[in-house]
């Protein structure tokens, strides 16, 4: 019930607990599976990059929600920061998961992105960048 109903800051949150702690919690990680179109579409960009960060960190693949990351890609791009972005795009690529929409709306929105990240941000975006 907490992932089927609950508010997706507070689902992240335990997710990114669990990553933390090295807490696998099956049971948590397949309710966000199962509510993955819910979650991502009601929860902000920074409890969607929590969430594929502890995805990520703990190797826990979760097709449904990166689907549904890569379904909202532009609105996710648009309304996030560089920081949620580039954590998202990390997620993705640690886990095997194509994300050719999520891609092209970074590339879209890449000035902004380069404007407003971190060299690390960047980084994580676009790849190395020459010194």
């Amino acid at each position: 019930r907490f992932v089927k109903e609950g508010d997706p800051q507070n689902i992240a949150n335990t997710v990114s607990a669990c990553a933390k702690l090295g807490v696998e919690s099956p049971n948590l990680f397949a309710q966000v599976e199962k509510h993955a179109e819910r979650f991502v579409k009601e929860g902000n960009p920074q409890a969607i990059a929590n969430t594929a960060w502890g995805c990520a960190k703990l190797g826990i693949k979760s097709p449904k929600l990166f689907a549904q990351v890569e379904k909202h890609a532009e609105k996710f791009v648009k309304e996030g920061t560089p920081r949620e972005i580039a954590i998202t795009v990390l997620a993705c690529a640690q886990l095997g998961f194509d994300s050719p929409k999520l891609l092209a709306q970074v590339k879209k929105h890449a000035e902004r992105l380069v404007k407003d990240g971190s060299p690390l941000e960047i980084e994580a975006l676009f790849g190395p960048v020459t010194r």
